[in-house]
């Protein structure tokens, strides 16, 4: 069989298939609601518009360009009969494109565009519409006289356009153009719904990554470990946040606990950290810092409720063979300091919450630390843990670290997280957990 003839034959079968579509109210309402399933079914934009294309260029027309606007840039991919898809991509439109394309959203209205014979003029027009996209080199293939550009509208907003062809002789009559009018919006609920979710998805990841808190840095003089883990394990994110910043032999160490769970908690705790970031730059001492942070969260919000937090900001200067910190506690857990003789005692005083009175006060105290011992420092969702009788406690927190003086801090740290997953009931009630240990290297 020669080329021309299997092209032909392949056309005439377009032909076919087109008209048998639209011949009858029962093969259009069939084509209809089998194209809106197939595209309905899909999560994802690209392979939406996809599909879309996939079902136009093998059933109605011989060329078709899907091109969506969404808020990552213009989605666009095509096909001409006979030929494989053209990659859906991402793209930034070229500027007599993009100004071409606007215009037709705006507009929100199917045009019928004659295309000028072999022409500069007519590879003018073609490239308002398909750029310098693959598509632009096959259109030339189908000798088209006219395109047809239907708008997509959803939602009462015009958010992408459908250029279509058909080869020569063929063109659009009214009804055709009636029926891919009616094909492009019963599709176009459909994509528009994908995009939605997938913006969705796009700005909740987006979310979740900045609120993800920053590992902690080492240090050389410094053995550091810590554990988080977040009650809604889905969303990944929680309350209970952990930072260290500063210079080497000046540092700020700050653990937290943001009321409730999930995001709003998790946005809560990046506005603590922030705060208290920007208070060390004015003043390192934690009394000042955590002073200003409260004032912040009290002028931010309105509720009490969803501005409580707990913190313990601690100051940790290296001082030749020493450690000294100082701590101010904002309702929070009490630190334990672990000596290398195994004593366990706990440190730091009692403040207020921060979030609650604007005029709060803190003060601060002061522990050193020799080589070897170590600073505990966690959040309630340690003592808070919840088994099948009682609570954790500070009593199974003490029996822990009974007989791991000298230890690495990781040690440490995993010995606590490892007795409260084993103690733990799986309780739908679990609460944020977080744990940090700083020992003074030898």
């Amino acid at each position: 069989m020669s080329a021309d003839l299997s092209t032909r034959l392949d056309d005439d079968a377009l032909t076919a298939a087109a008209e048998g579509v639209v011949a009858t109210a029962e093969a259009r309402a069939t084509y209809l609601n089998d194209l809106t399933s197939a595209v309905s079914a899909l999560s994802h934009p690209a392979r939406g518009v996809e599909t879309f294309v996939a079902g136009l260029v093998d059933d109605l027309v011989d060329l078709a360009q899907v091109a969506v606007r969404t808020h990552q840039g213009w989605l666009v991919a095509g096909q001409v009969h006979g030929h494989r898809m053209v990659d859906v991509h991402t793209y930034e439109v070229g500027r007599n494109q993009g100004r071409v394309m606007k215009s037709l959203l705006q507009q929100r209205q199917t045009e019928t565009w004659l295309l000028p014979p072999d022409t500069p003029q007519r590879a003018e027009v073609l490239g308002h519409l398909f750029g310098t996209t693959e598509l632009l080199h096959e259109v030339e293939s189908l000798h088209a006289a006219t395109l047809l550009i239907v708008p997509m509208v959803a939602r009462g907003r015009c958010f992408g356009l459908v250029v279509m062809a058909r080869r020569a002789p063929l063109g659009f009559d009214d009804g055709y153009i009636a029926f891919l009018e009616q094909v492009v919006g019963r599709i176009a609920v459909s994509l528009d719904a994908c995009c939605v979710v997938s913006d969705n998805r796009h700005v909740a990841s987006t979310l979740r990554r900045s609120l993800l808190p920053r590992a902690l840095p080492s240090s050389s003089r410094l053995d550091l470990a810590s554990y988080s883990r977040v009650a809604q394990e889905d969303i990944t994110v929680g309350g209970d946040f952990i930072d260290l910043h500063g210079s080497g032999d000046d540092q700020t160490l700050l653990i937290g606990d943001a009321v409730g769970k999930g995001v709003a908690a998790a946005i809560a705790a990046k506005r603590i950290r922030s705060a208290v970031r920007t208070g060390s730059m004015v003043d390192r001492d934690p009394a000042f810092v955590m002073r200003l942070t409260n004032q912040v969260i009290v002028s931010e919000d309105d509720d009490v409720v969803e501005s409580l937090a707990t913190a313990v900001c601690a100051r940790l200067q290296r001082e030749d063979d020493a450690l000294r910190v100082t701590l101010v506690n904002a309702g929070h857990p009490l630190p334990i300091v672990l000596r290398t003789d195994g004593t366990v005692q706990t440190v730091g005083g009692h403040g207020p919450a921060l979030g609650i009175f604007d005029d709060a006060d803190y003060e601060s105290q002061t522990v050193v630390l020799g080589p070897g011992d170590l600073l505990l420092l966690y959040t309630d969702g340690v003592t808070e843990a919840r088994g099948e009788r009682d609570l954790f406690g500070e009593v199974r927190l003490r029996d822990v670290l009974t007989g791991l003086a000298g230890a690495p801090a990781s040690a440490l740290v995993e010995a606590v997280a490892m007795s409260i997953s084993q103690f733990a009931s799986d309780s739908e009630d679990r609460d944020d957990t977080a744990i940090v240990a700083v020992r003074l290297l030898p």
